[in-house]
């Protein structure tokens, strides 16, 4: 057996006697590992337990570690009362914790390296964690632990603690726990030995062009690229040789003009057929022969008919910076085919950021693509609604409802508006007496711009000790106008048109703005823009509307979490579903017969508006563009049937609905259409065990009709005659209003 690694993941390779469609001929690829070390493959952890909890009152743990991560997970150890945790964000050591209800946290004065690096953790009076000669610590109260994780945690113990730090990709070797050899109890996502070659940082974010010329031999042809890519902007030059700007005449250029990714190389011109700038992963291959280009985007060809330079290009949008994430880079290097470029061995600049993908805010683990086929992410949560757009109050008055402390809308915004003399203006109706309104991080002067409550009153900040507020309390359930603006000395607040007393920025730093997107409403969803600048990390709970900048409407959010519609006008009774999703335990009895009823009025015409699933079976109810649908699957055979209405859905009216299974025939009514079909029978349509019920959306990915939450309102829930209890018993998850809807 032989053992290598493509892309981080082990691949093994055997039956050499009787080779199949094999060249047995073919070196056998070797990658040198080091001895004994454990390699963490950035996905999982090891649990392992603690030998005779009550009877030290002094623990002791050592290890060492070798990565270029500079986030990542390293150590964690907890009981129900208390827990303790050892990471790197941003290459600081952070030690972090909660005892007796009092929160620690204790981060390192400078980056620390992973690399080679000695970590020794003794607990007892102190929780002190040693890093080579230097340390940190904080106070502990003696307590009984019985397992501790190194390298990551399982999900249910990261959302207890909201711990986001990413599992750990590099080696751990030399770990002893008091004194003795770990023996683990639990081993997710780890394997023997350390592949030095895989350390390497393969993903980051760029703000800028990233200069390829080291990884190219250019005598050598045909010149090869691939990568993994995603952004938001539509212009910029992601990748290019700076040979280009001489007189060789070799080049490559990869770029975004308009969202088209555009390939130059030696005089050719190559442009996709679609845009690549919708914000997902994109795998991308590129090829330069002398006779001209190849390009091969999600292992689809790019077949334009090309000439040199046969289409026009504006070289100002494609010559701009590029904001997006890039992974697995690699290049023409047959001494390391299968290895991708370290990005952390560049000669990198401020502007691009290795390891992350900070594209959009994760609600989870970043996941980065696979070389030619995406990734499935398994249990994500749906937010995200499909489908074509009813008439959307939220969208139509740009009232938005921050439902809780973690809250918040993300807006990307012309990056030279941001910039220059900003002016931003909203309304904002809360009680709350603290929490984020808005904020935005910088890279320069001002590091971060931010509208904030505190003690009732609005307050405005560019960093520390550059605060300004208004004088009266704001926290009285009633609209107020809030404007606010930086200019090149001064800034300024406007609350209900009072201005305040204008803030100072020495040496015109508002002139040499650098604040970039994203542009956020309500809470800090990452606590890195807000972090150490003395102003709230979570949401104000209330509600925003006419968002503008520079007196320009910004539109909507390019995404959200936890937001529902201002309930500002006229309510009614239902349930409102924003892309959240109810559950009822044990509820719905999957047997030979039911008779499902309700009526809806749909924000969006494509949702999952009720699932149950068990085992093999499933039935689905949902919407899908212009047809209501049902799918009925027993474990043999599944049976759909759809009506498709007269009329649209989006005529604001509650539309009724009827779903019922009556032995041999599944029936579908709504209003005064109605379409069966026969469901022959087996044996497990007798069955009567009660199984969980979705409504308006599921985590589930299997038997799923559609996968998008329904947006919009339900009401008369009914199943056998009998009104689902939504108020009672079940379990709400994401933003759901129970008990009102808006009216339309």
């Amino acid at each position: 057996m032989k053992l290598s690694y493509i892309n981080e993941s082990p691949v093994c390779l055997f039956n050499y006697k009787r080779a199949v469609n094999m060249d047995a001929k073919q070196p056998v690829v070797k990658i040198p590992r080091s001895g004994v070390s454990d390699y963490y493959e950035g996905t999982g952890y090891r649990m392992a337990l603690i030998k005779d909890p009550d009877m030290m009152k002094r623990r002791q743990f050592k290890f060492h570690t070798n990565s270029r991560e500079t986030n990542a997970l390293l150590f964690y150890i907890g009981n129900e009362e208390s827990f303790f945790s050892v990471f790197l964000e941003k290459g600081f050591l952070v030690l972090q914790g909660k005892q007796m209800g009092r929160e620690v946290r204790q981060q390192s004065a400078e980056k620390v390296s992973l690399f080679d690096r000695h970590f020794a953790i003794l607990i007892s009076g102190t929780f002190l964690v040693h890093y080579g000669p230097k340390q940190i610590s904080t106070d502990h109260n003696q307590t009984i632990y019985t397992s501790y994780y190194i390298g990551g945690l399982p999900a249910p113990l990261r959302q207890r603690h909201n711990i986001t730090a990413p599992p750990l990709r590099g080696c751990v070797d030399h770990l002893t726990a008091d004194a003795e050899i770990v023996h683990y109890n639990k081993t997710i996502g780890v394997s023997d030995g350390c592949p030095l070659s895989l350390l390497g940082v393969h993903s980051a974010t760029l703000y800028s062009t990233l200069f390829v010329d080291s990884l190219f031999a250019w005598d050598e042809k045909p010149l090869r690229v691939s990568l993994g890519f995603r952004s938001t902007n539509r212009n910029g030059t992601l990748l290019r040789s700076s040979s280009q700007d001489s007189t060789s005449v070799h080049e490559l250029k990869l770029s975004l003009h308009d969202g088209y990714a555009v390939f130059n190389s030696d005089n050719y011109t190559l442009r996709s057929e679609r845009r690549y700038s919708d914000g997902s992963w994109h795998y991308l291959s590129a090829v330069s022969r002398p006779t001209g280009l190849e390009l091969s985007i999600d292992n689809v060809k790019v077949t334009e008919e090309q000439m040199p330079h046969s289409r026009p290009v504006d070289q100002n949008l494609q010559g701009g910076k590029f904001t997006g994430c890039i992974a697995n880079l690699y290049t023409r290097r047959p001494e390391k085919i299968f290895i991708p470029v370290d990005l952390s061995l560049f000669s990198l600049k401020e502007n691009v950021v290795i390891g992350q993908c900070s594209l959009l805010p994760p609600t989870h683990t970043e996941v980065l693509p696979a070389p030619v086929l995406k990734r499935p992410q398994k249990h994500k949560p749906i937010q995200v609604p499909a489908g074509s757009q009813c008439r959307n109050q939220q969208a139509q008055h740009g009232e938005y409802q921050l439902l809780e402390e973690h809250s918040w809308l993300s807006y990307t915004l012309p990056q030279e508006d941001l910039n220059y003399r900003p002016h931003f203006s909203l309304d904002i109706k809360t009680k709350s007496s603290k929490g984020l309104i808005l904020h935005v991080a910088g890279r320069g002067a001002v590091p971060l711009l931010a509208l904030y409550l505190a003690n009732g009153k609005i307050k405005m900040s560019l960093g520390q000790n550059r605060t300004i507020q208004h004088k009266q309390k704001s926290n009285d359930g009633n609209w107020h106008r809030v404007e606010f603006s930086v200019e090149k000395s001064t800034f300024h607040l406007l609350v209900d048109g009072v201005r305040v007393t204008d803030g100072h920025l020495p040496n015109n730093e508002g002139s040499s703005l650098d604040l970039h997107n994203p542009v956020y409403l309500g809470a800090d969803p990452i606590s890195t823009n807000t972090k150490g600048h003395n102003v709230p990390v979570n949401s104000v709970i209330g509600c925003i509307r006419d968002f503008k900048m520079n007196e320009q409407v910004t539109g909507e959010p390019e995404a959200n979490h936890k937001i529902l519609p201002c309930f500002d006008k006229l309510t009614e009774r239902g349930t409102y579903f924003g892309g959240g999703y109810i559950m009822l335990d044990e509820y719905f009895p999957f047997g030979s017969q039911f008779v499902l009823s309700f009526e809806l009025r749909p924000q969006y015409l494509t949702g999952l508006l009720f699932h149950v699933q068990s085992h093999k079976t499933s039935l689905n109810v949902f919407l899908k563009e212009t047809k209501l649908g049902v799918k009925v699957n027993d474990g043999h055979r599944a049976v759909s049937v759809s009506v498709t209405p007269r009329e649209s859905l989006c005529d604001g009216k509650f539309h009724i609905v009827t779903v019922s299974k009556q032995r041999e025939v599944l029936k579908l009514v709504m209003d005064s259409m109605s379409e069966q079909k026969a469901v022959p029978l087996s044996s497990t349509s007798y069955s009567t065990t009660l199984d969980t019920l979705y409504i308006g959306g599921t985590t589930k990915q299997s038997q799923v009709s559609v996968t998008s939450p329904f947006v919009g309102c339900l009401r008369n829930v009914k199943l056998n005659g009998r009104s689902v209890p939504l108020e009672t018993g079940s379990r709400v998850v994401g933003p759901v209003s129970i008990n009102r809807c808006p009216a339309d």
